[in-house]
Formats: C-alpha cells, structure tokens, sequence
C-alpha cells in the first residue's frame, strides 16, 4: 500500500494546528479553562508535552490515511465523510466513556468532540484529495 507521507506530515501538523487555534482565546479557551477549573498558567506544560502531541496527531494522520486508502477512497465528499465517522466513533465515543467514569465536566467532551470533528474532517480532506 503506497502513502503519500506528506500529506500525512501536514495532516498531523494542521491536526495540531486546529488544536492549538481551538483552545485559544479566539475559540473555546474561555469555556476550556472554565470547565478544567484551571488558569492558562497551570495548563501550559512543558514541551515534551507539545512533541508528544505533535506525534499522536501524525499517528492519527497516519492510521486515517491507511483506512481511507484501504478502502479506495477517493472521492471528497466520502472522504470527509469516513474521517468524521472514524473520529466520532472511536474517538468522541472513547473521551465520552473517559467522561463519565473520571468526572470532568461534559462540556469538555463538547469541546474536544468539536475539535476532532473539524480535524478529522479537515484530515479526512487532505488524505482524499492529495493522493
């Protein structure tokens, strides 16, 4: 199986990309930081912990990008389509379960639901159309 690895790469960066402008002032930081209980100083961490996201995302990119070619698709509409239900199935479906047994509030699932919605519609884009 052939993997364009650059469209994987910048895939999993935009992943991180839509992240950070998600959970900045312009977007969801207000409501983030509400629910978390949490002051933007105590959130930002280190920055292995950047790395280490910038890795899960492109081994995000990476397994949508096996799945969708696997599948053969190569239309745009279906494309997005599978990524969004890949993301909400196993991803919004995994942090929901994470949710409710661990006590955050459920408007943080709201959000990092939103997130990897738009993410993965946005890699699900990219994976289909640059081949």
């Amino acid at each position: 199986m052939e993997i364009n690895w650059l469209a994987v790469i910048v895939s999993g960066v935009l992943y991180f990309m839509i992240g950070a402008l998600w959970y900045s002032p312009l977007l969801f930081s207000k409501l983030f930081l509400k629910y978390r209980n949490a002051t933007p100083e105590e959130l930002s961490g280190p920055p292995y912990e950047y790395i280490a996201t910038v890795v899960l995302d492109l081994i995000n990119a990476l397994v949508l990008a096996v799945i969708l070619k696997a599948l053969g698709i190569t239309d745009l509409g279906t494309g997005v389509l599978i990524s969004v239900l890949i993301g909400f199935g196993i991803g919004s479906t995994s942090t929901l379960t994470f949710a409710i047994y661990s006590g955050p509030h459920k408007a943080l699932w709201a959000i990092y639901t939103g997130y990897q919605l738009v993410a993965f519609a946005v890699m699900g884009a990219i994976l289909t159309l640059w081949r």
